[in-house]
């Protein structure tokens, strides 16, 4: 009996190593596709968005150069637009890899609120469609700089919700707006096009290849965020509204 207990123990011993070795690997695998799915979500979202951007700015450029009786100030501002997408870009790969490598730093902590005012002016410029940065909220209450990955999650929300716009919705205007309301930062995205289609869906939205919507959902959630994409309360169009709440910010800060 003894040696035939033993045995049995020794069988467990293995069996409970093999499961403890099969559930290392299936965390590892897993955790493998989700940074896959991640790192496929910040270049579909920020440096080949802003690429596509630059070529845009780029032909923009070489048309107005091409063209009889030019004005010098229209070349210097297409110009001035093609380098400042193409440092962003610059900016967007570098962050990128800083991530891989894990070296962010709080000295990195970005300032939304003028970079979400440049990202609209750049968008109208780059688009032709009028586009206004208005700040909301409590005037008092100061938003605090977000750690990098927190901003660049923000920035690329609402750059996502701008494209998003003039590629599907055809609106005459775009408006962003941002701001401390309570114990929330709220950045809002509104545009007067067509809107979505009635009872849409994440998985619809996944199925038609539009990930775009998908990733807005999937950066919001990683962040501990809420976000909420529909007319809101317009009468038409669609609002993009993304509330994080403050105390995130402080424990990613920390």
């Amino acid at each position: 009996m003894g040696v035939t207990l033993r045995n049995l123990l020794l069988r467990f011993g293995a069996a409970t190593q093999a499961l403890t070795a099969v559930q290392a690997r299936l965390a590892a695998t897993e955790a493998v596709a989700t940074e896959r799915a991640r790192l496929a979500r910040e270049m579909h979202d920020s440096v080949a968005k802003t690429l596509h951007g630059v070529a845009l700015a780029a032909e923009g450029l070489a048309s107005s150069a091409g063209a009889a009786n030019t004005d010098p100030a229209l070349l210097r501002s297409q110009a001035d637009l093609v380098a400042r997408s193409a440092r962003r870009a610059a900016a967007e790969s570098r962050e990128l890899l800083s991530d891989l490598r894990r070296q962010a730093t709080r000295d990195q902590d970005t300032d939304v609120m003028s970079e979400l005012a440049a990202r609209t002016i750049d968008f109208s410029t780059r688009t032709g469609l009028t586009a206004a940065y208005h700040p909301t909220g409590e005037q008092t209450t100061p938003v605090p700089p977000l750690p990098p990955t927190v901003a660049r999650n923000v920035l690329t929300i609402a750059t996502e919700a701008m494209e998003n716009a003039h590629r599907h919705a055809s609106p005459t205007q775009v408006d962003v707006s941002a701001g401390v309301h309570g114990d929330l930062l709220r950045i809002t995205v509104y545009d007067d096009g067509r809107g979505l289609p009635e009872n849409t869906t994440l998985e619809q939205l996944r199925r038609a290849g539009h990930f775009g919507l998908v990733g807005m959902v999937e950066r919001a959630a990683s962040m501990g965020a809420r976000i909420r994409i529909g007319r809101g309360d317009h009468p038409k169009g669609t609002e993009v509204r993304l509330e994080l709440p403050l105390a995130t910010i402080r424990e990613e800060a920390a």
